[in-house]
């Protein structure tokens, strides 16, 4: 067991015979006894077996603790630090998880040669080290894990020349390490495998050469080379006539001829170097070289990297502009010298300059602040005096005192991020980049740098010192598009700098941003207002952003600076903007006087969710949720955590939130405010009025840049806001009044509502007064509601019965039994607290007054327990709970009860009678969307566009309908059954132009988002998730994606599975579960034929899909809506963008519902009839007419009122249709 616990000893020094004398590796080598190379694998050998050894004291150290203590030199620090990591692991750059010594050789992490010669030493120390559990393993074991395999074990195990990689300093023979152990001596004492030394005579050192010195020439002369256009070119010269010639140097000479004779370049690779190195020589006579920061590069240079078209460089060649003209442009200087980096503090009392590092010694800037700024510098360039207008290396910096010696290594490190890190395998220079994919550098602190650079004219190439422009940097290594994408993301993308003023952490560029530039210098000084920070709505705030934004004077600015006045005095003065006044905080019960949140205010069944949610959605959108009963002021992930409000709302909430903490721009990456997100279709025109109604009404527009609300004038500059939106939210017509009154059920805006509040004494806050309500219910039955009857007329025996009966008999299915309740009724359920406290749920039906006490009903046994949580639920309707709760509904109860009192349901589940039973799974087949309408006057079937100008549907359904065709593919024919882009569509007459903008970033959704910077392209699933899509519309295309066949992704030829996306991480579980969830999908559309809102999914069940074609058809008739009322205004395809008109979801419950299609036809319509299965939708429409045997005939006598005040006028129509048998 000990020999996997802790291994064997790797050989741990020499003992020196004729001296009785033990000694350390690196104490022999530096005397000469061992040769460098010797030393070296030897100490790397040790490192990856466990520890560096010390003969000497009888001690084992890490690495770092050996350079420490002196047992090794810090030349071999980085190096033997690498071989450290076969024992501590190796980082994985794709995975960042830890590997071993054998897979990091795997992945080409470690050289072959230099890995296998220490896993050689692992094995003849005790066995295969795994790095996550720190011992040894045994070979079947290392096998099964991974870490080893058998080709490698066989590999080791050759006893061949080749797989001799250590040497006997004695007698120069090649050895594995296994043998050379057994040529030590054991250290009695200690036990150390020691090398016995003969003599202490310097070891004679030969390197060994494949190729001799006659046979290099011989090579050398038989070689020739066709030289390229030039001084030698056009004719073939040998490679020792070049090497012997004045383009080759001696220095370079003899390095070629000795890398040669050892085996370290071929002859084709000398041939190639030959020739680079004289075309470098040419281009250096030829042209004048161009100086940058900290070298000299050709204007070739300038031209591969970008920076110069071919234009300018052929102008150069030809002698028609100067190198120095060009060096002058302003898009060549900044890569050659930068834009400069952040110089140094303006202090504004006092207006005094300071250095970065005189600012820190003075108590201006924190150190950590400090040395970040003074890294940036050190990264970009050189270290930046402000004061004397200098530029200095580190080294220069420190002995003129520009920093303090203290932080020469913390620089020196960043400057290496110009001059380059050397990579401890290759010995090559790399750059900051390459460093970190290396782990030689931690990921956040190269990702600080690099913004750094990226801010200051580009990514620096080591070798010559200059920036370069994104493409060139892309090419050579020094970054990729990822990491660029992360650094630039405003919202992910990297914040390791802070603003002195505020400590908020920000990119270089939001610091830079924030820099005032010095007139005579030209450097970048960061503006200090000490002790004048203000309090923004998430954000501090300067006195210059105050002063910028139109909210302060510059009097005012300058009695602050003076110390005449106080931040607190000025900031109750502008307390408006700063944090506004306030919004609706909760509700005042009259009867109780109780204070309650509008949450719980919901959950106690005293205002409805619809209303509770916009008052909500306000308070997210005018700065903080608001507990008014602790009084405090919460984010939205505050207020979930608390219990302020539900997690059912977190998400619509947060988008809310939005409008304070601002929206990303897909494009630009930049942020925007509410009204911005407006004009660019981020967020739906009605929903942004609303949110943009109450920021005005609460103290202002928010400006989420600067965290603080602005006067209307600095508003309209910043683009935040424009006269046309002024004038639409000044209308006091009825599409400005986005919120309601619980008390009185009348539609106002924000501001109306607000004033009808009262002012709570203790807190200040504005609370919704909720009056008693029996004696609102006395006021509201004053007015006159329509009635309206529904009767079915069984055709054979001309019998009148009602709805209930109809579907009793099976002459209606459930659907239909629910819808037409519903148009007959309209229920609602009403909290009443009595003098004494008792407090009853009551089932109202607001047209007939009837109502239904729920305890009563459960004491009478009409309804039981499990109804009643399955009603509380979700899953019954109001519609079929009032059925029980009347006694008409014994068949009901027993089937839900049977499945209430079940202990595995759950509130997400849907209602038995909705699903029959049948449990939702994923469609494994893909689908096409509803493509058309059939009018069943006509039997003819529409476009969407077509049944717009018709008025069959309504604006917003239509729009919502050719989203859904967009996002699966393209706008559909159903006549044909061809999908087409909408740039197509519109030629086709399937699309109005004025939908073209409505729709395309639907079309998007399937052609994928492009990323402008890195040119890829994102699915609807991944543009949600880094906020390109607003949350509502990205839902939207997600479920009708989910439910035709699966998801989207636009580098996959098929529909990707739900499961399969949440392994690639394109979704998350708590999306595919909303996804899955479809009974509670929002209710988006208007059913053509009911008029009742529907969901997507309700519309593709009640469809029918055309045989042969498979084209897929939404029922309406063109006459249903002639002379009826509607939710919607009808006005036609062409109706102006951004129409408020229609029913507000949730809101309105009751006050604006629709009627039901009572209009008659002479057609009837056939249907094969179908099983109904979790991922087929609809009915099948069939292409002959099926047997009258199948179906079961209707009639309908609805007598339902026309639009017309006087109720005893109505018009009775009969109204035949064709349903399933059942």
């Amino acid at each position: 067991v000990r020999k996997f616990l802790q291994g064997s000893d790797s050989i741990a020094g020499v003992f020196i015979e004729p001296t009785k004398e033990k000694m350390s590796l690196y104490e022999a080598m530096k005397k000469n006894l061992l040769s460098p190379s010797i030393a070296e694998a030897l100490l790397e050998a040790q490192a990856a077996s466990g520890f560096i050894m010390d003969p000497v004291r009888n001690r084992t150290l890490s690495v770092d603790e050996a350079v420490k203590d002196g047992l090794i030199g810090p030349e071999l620090h980085e190096k033997l630090l690498s071989a450290e990591k076969a024992v501590t692991g190796y980082i994985d750059p794709y995975t960042g998880r830890k590997i071993s010594l054998y897979q990091a050789i795997k992945k080409d992490l470690v050289s072959h040669v230099h890995g296998i010669r220490l896993l050689e030493a692992q094995i003849a120390t005790g066995g295969i080290i795994d790095p996550v559990t720190s011992h040894r393993l045994p070979i079947n074991v290392a096998y099964q894990r991974g870490i080893f395999d058998e080709e490698m074990n066989k590999t080791l195990s050759d006893i061949t020349l080749d797989s001799k990689r250590f040497v006997d300093p004695n007698t120069d023979d090649e050895l594995t390490y296994a043998q050379l152990k057994d040529r030590c001596l054991t250290d009695p004492e200690s036990g150390f495998y020691l090398i016995p030394m003969t003599d202490r005579e310097k070891p004679k050192v030969v390197e060994k050469l494949i190729h001799g010195e006659s046979e290099a020439r011989e090579v050398f002369e038989n070689t020739t080379v066709d030289l390229p256009e030039g001084t030698l070119g056009g004719k073939s010269t040998s490679v020792w006539e070049i090497l012997n010639s004045e383009f080759i140097s001696e220095k370079e000479r003899l390095k070629l001829t000795r890398d040669y004779q050892s085996g370290k370049i071929t002859r084709e690779r000398l041939v190639v170097v030959i020739i680079e190195i004289i075309q470098q020589v040419e281009i250096r006579r030829g042209y004048e070289m161009i100086r940058t920061f900290r070298s000299q590069i050709t204007v070739e240079q300038l031209y591969s990297s970008k920076i110069i078209d071919l234009k300018t460089l052929n102008m150069l060649k030809g002698k028609n502009i100067t190198v120095k003209e060009v060096c002058e442009m302003e898009s060549v200087r900044k890569y050659l010298f930068g834009t400069g980096a952040i110089s140094g503090i303006y202090k504004c009392p006092g207006k005094e300059v300071f250095n970065v590092y005189e600012a820190m010694k003075k108590g201006l800037l924190k150190a950590e602040i400090a040395h970040s700024l003074l890294e940036a510098q050190a990264a970009t360039g050189f270290m930046l005096d402000a004061v004397k207008n200098k530029r200095l290396t580190v080294d220069e910096a420190v002995r003129q005192a520009l920093v303090g010696p203290e932080l020469h290594d913390k620089l020196l490190s960043a400057e290496r991020a110009v001059t380059g890190y050397r990579d401890p395998y290759t010995g090559n220079i790399i750059s900051l980049f390459q460093a970190m994919k290396k782990d030689l550098i931690a990921k956040d602190y190269v990702l600080r740098l690099l913004d750094a650079q990226l801010v200051t004219g580009g990514i620096i190439d080591p070798e010559y010192s200059y920036h370069l422009p994104l493409e060139a940097a892309y090419q050579r290594g020094y970054l990729d598009r990822e990491t660029y994408s992360l650094l630039t993301d405003p919202t992910e993308g990297s914040r390791g700098f802070r603003d002195p003023n505020t400590e908020e952490p920000m990119s270089y560029s939001q610091l830079m941003a924030r820099c005032k530039v010095d007139k005579d210098t030209g450097h970048r000084l960061l503006t200090t207002d000490t002790g004048l920070i203000f309090k923004g709505l998430r954000k501090q705030i300067t006195l210059d952003q105050l002063v910028a934004s139109g909210i302060i004077t510059s009097s005012v600015a300058e009695k602050l600076q003076a110390g005449d006045i106080t931040v607190e005095e000025v900031s109750d003065n502008i307390k408006k903007y700063l944090e506004g006044t306030s919004c609706i905080s909760g509700v005042f019960v009259e009867a109780s006087k109780e204070r309650l949140s509008i949450y719980q205010a919901m959950k106690k069944g005293m205002i409805r969710p619809g209303t509770a949610f916009e008052l909500l959605e306000a308070q997210a959108a005018t700065g903080y949720m608001i507990d008014p009963i602790r009084n405090m002021k919460l984010t939205v992930n505050e207020a979930v955590k608390l219990g302020v409000v539900g997690p059912e709302f977190k998400d619509k909430l947060l988008s809310a939130e939005r409008a304070v903490t601002g929206y990303k721009d897909p494009y630009s990456g930049a942020l925007l405010s509410l009204f911005q997100a407006m004009q660019k279709s981020l967020i739906l025109k009605d929903h942004g009025i609303r949110l943009l109604e109450s920021q005005i009404a609460t103290g202002g527009i928010i400006d989420p840049q600067f965290s603080h609300r602005l006067p209307v004038e600095m508003a309209y500059k910043r683009g935040l806001f424009d006269e046309e939106m002024n004038k639409i939210l000044l209308d006091p017509g009825d599409d400005t009044k986005g919120f309601f009154d619980p008390n009185t059920e009348e539609n106002l805006t924000y501001l109306q509502l607000k004033e009808r509040c009262l002012v709570d004494s203790d807190t200040g806050l504005c609370l919704l007064l909720l009056k008693d309500k029996k004696r609102e219910r006395k006021t509201s039955s004053k007015s006159s509601v329509r009635k309206r009857r529904v009767v079915i007329v069984d055709p054979e025996t001309g019998k009148e019965m009602s709805v209930y009966e109809a579907y009793r008999k099976g002459l209606i299915d459930h659907q239909t039994y629910t819808e037409l309740s519903e148009q007959e009724c309209e229920w609602e359920e009403v909290t009443i607290s009595s003098s004494d406290g008792v407090v009853k749920s009551m089932i109202t039906d607001r047209r007939s007054g009837r109502q239904y006490d729920i305890d009563d009903a459960l004491s009478k046994g009409l309804i039981d327990q499990g109804s009643l949580d399955l009603y509380r639920s979700g899953a019954l309707s109001i519609t079929e709970f009032a059925d029980m709760l009347s006694g008409n509904m014994s068949g009901f109860r027993s089937r839900s009860s049977s499945v209430g009192s079940s202990s595995s349901y759950t509130s997400q589940q849907a209602s038995p009678m909705r699903s029959h039973m049948v449990t939702w799974s994923d469609p494994l087949e893909e689908t096409g969307p509803v493509a058309g309408i059939l009018d069943t006057d006509t039997l003819e079937k529409v476009s969407i566009t077509e049944a717009m100008h018709r008025n069959i549907v309504d604006n917003i359904t239509g729009q919502r309908l050719l989203e859904a065709q967009a996002c699966t593919g393209g706008i559909i024919d159903p006549n044909t059954g061809d999908k087409y882009p909408v740039t197509d569509a519109v030629g086709k007459g399937l699309v109005d132009k004025i939908m073209v903008d409505r729709i395309n970033l639907a079309q998007k959704a399937f052609n994928g988002f492009e990323d402008p910077r890195t040119k890829t392209k994102m699915s609807a699933a991944q543009a949600l998730k880094k906020g390109w899509l607003y949350y509502e519309a990205g839902q939207r295309f997600l479920e009708v994606q989910y439910l035709t066949g699966g998801l989207i992704e636009p580098d996959v030829p098929r529909r990707v599975p739900l499961d399969e996306a949440l392994q690639k991480g394109t979704i998350d579980p708590r999306t595919a579960q909303k996804l899955r969830d479809v009974g509670a999908y929002a209710k988006y559309i208007t059913c053509p034929k009911t008029k009742l809102k529907i969901s997507y999914k309700d519309a593709m069940d009640r469809s029918m899909v055309e045989e042969g074609t498979g084209v897929r058809l939404l029922e309406a008739s063109s006459q249903s809506t002639k002379g009826f009322y509607s939710p919607y205004n009808m006005s036609g395809a062409g109706s102006s963008a951004g129409s408020r008109s229609g029913s507000r979801t949730g809101s309105r419950t009751g006050s604006r519902r629709g009627s039901f299609d009572a209009t008659g036809s002479g057609y009837s319509m056939s249907f094969s009839s179908s099983s109904y299965t979790s991922s087929s939708y609809g009915r099948r429409l069939a292409a002959s007419v099926p047997g009258e045997k199948e179906m079961v005939t209707v009639s309908q006598n609805l007598s339902t009122p026309l639009y017309n005040p006087d109720e005893s006028s109505s018009l009775n129509q009969t109204q035949l249709l064709q349903v399933p048998t059942m």
